[in-house]
This record gives C-alpha cells, structure tokens and sequence, in this order.
C-alpha cells in the first residue's frame, strides 16, 4: 500500500516545485528585461523639467580638487599641429594649418540651452576676420550636426551637415552686437527644443534668414537684416528635424596661412529648456 500511494503523495509536491521554479524564472527574465532596456537607453537623453542643469564646466584645474579634471576629461582634448587643451582654467582650440579643429563633450542631450564664451586670441588681423568659432549641437558623429557660427567679424550663420553634406539652414549676416577683434569676448548660445532652435550672441536674439522654397538662404547684404529668401520674411527661429538628440562640441575654422591660429573657449553651461 505504501508503495502505491508513495507518487500520489510526491506528484504534488513535484508540481508545486516547478510552478516555483517558473515563477522564479519568469521573474528573473523580467527583471534581465529590465536592466537590458536601461542599458539599451543609457545613452538616450530625456527631457527634463525646464531650468534644470545638465552641465556646467569653467575648464578650471584645481590641484586641491580632482572633480574638475573628471569635467575635462569628458571633453575629446589632443596635441599635434592642431590641437584642443585645457591651459590655465581655458580651453583652446589651435590651428596649425588651414582647415577646421573640434573637440567633442562625452554626454548626449535632448533638448537644452547651452552657452559659451569665445574669444579670439592669437592670429593676424585678416586671419581672425575670416575665422570661425562654432558652438556644434546634437553632434552624432564629423558627419552629422548642426552648428552655430560666428566669424572673426561679427558674422553669424546656422549650418547643417548629414552624411557629410553641408546645408546652410540661415546665411552669414553681421550681428551689430558681436565685438570683433583678438582678445575680444562672445558669448554663444543656442536653444534647440524639439526641432526649433533659437540663437543668441551676447545674450541677444539674432534674426535667421532660412531659405524657404528658395534654392538657398540669401540675405540682401551682409548687414542689411532684409531676408531675400523665404518669400522675404526674416524668422526668430528655425525649424529642422534632421537629429533630434546628440553632443555639443566647440570648433573653430581658419582659412589659409592661419599658422598660429588660437580661440579660447571658457565656462560651457546646458541647462534644460
């Protein structure tokens, strides 16, 4: 008798084990889910709520401290005849032959509101008028991101580069509050929320010419305000959906005999829109 009822007493037992188990098995796959799906949108930024800080660094190297070199490390910095530095609580861009020198921030954001200051520092005259700083957002890659410009002259313009072509989405026009000159001082800002984005040069809004219908944007003059393009109507900002998320990076441009070619860049801060 004990021998006939001894699986009827274990069947039970045996189910309720492998129900265990299952439950047990099923909750480690969700939480592996879990974890999986936070490790996949680890490098996805969200928005979040208006006013936070995203990031703020001064390039500062305090010897007592080691929380601003972990800030400066976050940036892509390098030696040669082109070079990107952190020098005495500044960074500087340098140009040892004609071409274009940038260095990327290793953080992704969505939405944001990010701002700079940029001087001019070394250079000849002609060189520096003629030369380009660039506060670049939702940087994806060299081929792929946006860019906000201002020239050696107080000149302005808003490009696009995907799958490395360029596409001036407003053209140069003076900014009269831009100073120009080595040694001179701007402050760079670019608020991009959603697909529009709005720009600013010492804390003023600059006007955008966008091309419209037309072939290209073109103002009527480089410091006549008057937007030929988009049926002639000038906008307070521009509406592109190209990379919706990315890094910021800081550039600069020079054109040819630009030997000894430096701009400084100091105190980035992103704030959420």
């Amino acid at each position: 008798m004990n021998e006939q009822t001894q699986p009827k007493r274990t069947r039970p037992r045996l189910w309720r084990t492998a129900a265990v188990l299952l439950l047990i098995l099923i909750a480690a796959l969700g939480m592996l889910n879990l974890l999986l799906t936070a490790l996949i949108s680890a490098d996805q930024p969200t928005n979040a709520p208006s006013g936070t800080l995203l990031y703020i660094s001064t390039f500062d190297d305090d010897e007592e401290t080691d929380a601003d070199d972990t800030f400066n490390a976050q940036w892509t910095l390098y030696t040669g005849q082109d070079s990107a530095q952190v020098e005495g609580g500044v960074l500087f861009i340098s140009i040892g032959s004609a071409g274009g020198v940038f260095t990327d921030l290793n953080q992704p954001f969505a939405d944001l509101d990010v701002e700079v200051l940029t001087s001019w520092e070394s250079g000849s005259l002609e060189i520096v008028e003629a030369a380009e700083a660039s506060l670049m957002f939702r940087y994806q890659d060299v081929n792929n991101f946006y860019a906000f410009k201002l020239r050696g002259d107080g000149a302005y313009r808003v490009e696009r580069l995907q799958d490395g072509t360029l596409d001036v989405l407003s053209e140069w026009q003076i900014a009269p509050q831009a100073l120009s000159g080595v040694g001179a001082f701007n402050r760079l800002r670019v608020v991009a929320q959603g697909d529009q984005f709005r720009f600013y040069v010492n804390d003023l809004p600059v006007l955008l010419c966008p091309k419209g219908e037309d072939r290209r944007s073109t103002w009527n003059g480089l410091r006549s305000g008057a937007c030929l393009s988009n049926n002639q109507q000038t906008a307070d900002f521009l509406i592109d959906s190209a990379f919706k998320t990315g890094k910021i990076a800081l550039g600069a441009v020079a054109g040819q005999a630009a030997t000894g070619f430096r701009v400084a860049f100091d105190t980035v801060v992103v704030i959420a829109p």
